[in-house]
This record gives C-alpha cells, structure tokens and sequence, in this order.
C-alpha cells in the first residue's frame, strides 16, 4: 500500500474545516451546486522533500481559500482567523505526523469583480507544515 502525505494533510484540513462548521469543498462550486457564501475551498497543494540522513521529510504548502459575498468582509476575516489556527498546530493523520509553521502563513482578502453585477470577497490562506 502506497500512503501519500499530501493527500492524507489535505483530506485531514478539509474534516477539520467541515468540523469547524464551514460549508467546504474540494472545488469551486459549480452553479448547479448552488452554494451559499461563505464558503470555504481547499485549494492548491505543493510538497518539497527534503532529504535528511537517514529518512526522508517534507515543506507542505496548502491554499485554503474562504468565499463572501461583497458584505461579507468581516465574516470572511473570522473564517480565515480560524483557518489559521491550523497552520499553527499539529496535524496527525492514520500515517503521518505534520507541524504547522506559523511563521511561514501567508493570507490576503481581495476583491472579486470577475462575475459580473456581482462584488465578492476572497480570502486567501497560505499554510506551511513539515513533516514531522
């Protein structure tokens, strides 16, 4: 059996974004979906290996993004602030062993006017772990 750390992180953020009470999805909700905002996607992932001497370990970087509608600002502000928390914790998983680094977070709320007669806020939460 083959275990793959970036997918085990990202499935643990999203159960633990849905477990915080966020609607979460893997995807941009299609229309057909009809989601209501906020709203939060698990993004983009990216995995750097690093070799150690005798085993080998890992930066994991994951996009979560948080969606408002253009009144939202704040909601999405809050959302984001508890998303960030995770990048700050340890993360366990049945195989693997993540330690959030805080210091390397990254997050930004834009404005989204790319749908039209529509203003929408993006939050953009960039979290780092290693693994552990």
């Amino acid at each position: 059996m083959v275990y793959v750390p970036e997918q085990e992180l990202f499935d643990q953020l999203y159960i633990e974004s849905e477990q915080l009470g966020y609607n979460t999805y893997d995807h941009l909700p299609l229309r057909t979906q009809n989601a209501k905002y906020p709203f939060v996607m698990i993004g983009d992932t990216q995995q750097i290996p690093i070799n150690y001497r005798t085993a080998i370990g890992g930066t994991f970087t994951v996009t979560l993004h948080v969606w408002g509608n253009g009144e939202s600002r704040y909601t999405v502000s809050k959302i984001m602030e508890r998303l960030a928390e995770l990048g700050g914790r340890t993360i366990n998983t049945e195989h693997f062993h993540f330690v959030g680094r805080l210091n390397r977070e990254d997050r930004q709320i834009i404005t989204d006017t790319s749908v039209p007669d529509t203003v929408l806020k993006h939050g953009i939460l960039t979290l780092v772990f290693n693994l552990g």
